[in-house]
């Protein structure tokens, strides 16, 4: 049995534990779910377009779809997703492996503790420099394709009205944040202690565009419509608009290099 597959199965018998007596899940933990499923499957097409095969390709998609496996026990557990009142949920994620994924089968890849790794550091602001560099091409490529199921997920229910579902804690109108903005206009980064609309949200993703690793993720990025997608939403403002643009350049010489 390939790794993926099995954790795969491992993954879907740990989700169905958090299951009610009726079989269903809490419908942010089925957000969860499928977003796992769906950073699985964008691993794959970067993965494949950087040229990774056998083992590396098995190792890429076990890796993406283990990344969020600290979320099902801090929901259930806190009944949040936001770290900063629950608990780091790649670490969570990285115990909750160590713990509970059988050892008969991490024994046997050579590469777990990459995985591990990866899962780990997948939601951190930068990787650290200490990363061994073996491990720095698999967390790089997690840290891709959630970055870009994540966009999608946020344009997905913004257009639908929903956005409070996934994100309960902002506002779905209001202006910018001027911290944030100071923030991105001087850092180029965005940090969510300073997120308290939408619009702001849309900014900090934007500068997660400047953290992508892979041309693959650029070309994604650009045939789902995304950046076009969040230029078109955020308000006009010339601190903001020059950010816009500087990303969207970054964005286009990132495709091709």
């Amino acid at each position: 049995m390939m790794l993926h597959d099995a954790a795969a199965e491992w993954l879907g018998g740990y989700v169905d534990s958090f299951r009610g007596r009726n079989g269903a899940l809490s419908p942010l933990m089925e957000v969860k779910r499928t977003h796992s499923l769906r950073v699985r499957d964008n691993a794959a097409k970067i993965a494949e377009g950087l040229g990774w095969t056998g083992d590396r390709l098995d190792v890429a998609l076990a890796a993406a779809l283990l990344h969020d496996t600290g979320r099902f026990p801090q929901y259930a557990r806190w009944g949040t997703y936001y770290d900063g009142v629950s608990a780091d949920h790649g670490e969570l994620g990285e115990a909750t492996l160590r713990e509970l994924f059988p050892a008969n089968l991490s024994d046997q890849c050579p590469e777990w503790e990459d995985i591990l790794l990866s899962v780990r550091l997948h939601n951190k602001k930068d990787l650290p420099l200490d990363v061994p560099r073996r491990a720095l091409p698999l967390a790089r490529l997690v840290r891709d394709s959630d970055k870009l199921d994540v966009f999608s997920l946020v344009r997905s229910h913004v257009e639908a009205g929903r956005i409070n579902d996934l994100l309960p804690g902002i506002a779905p109108r209001g202006g910018y944040s001027d911290e944030l903005v100071e923030e991105v206009a001087t850092d180029g980064r965005g940090s969510y202690r300073n997120v308290r609309s939408l619009f702001d949200f849309l900014l900090v993703q934007l500068s997660w565009v400047l953290d992508l690793n892979y041309p693959p993720s650029f070309r994604m990025l650009r045939e789902e419509g995304v950046l076009a997608w969040i230029e078109r939403t955020l308000p006009s403002c010339d601190r903001v608009d020059d950010f816009v643009s500087s990303v969207l350049r970054h964005a286009s010489a990132m495709e091709s290099a």
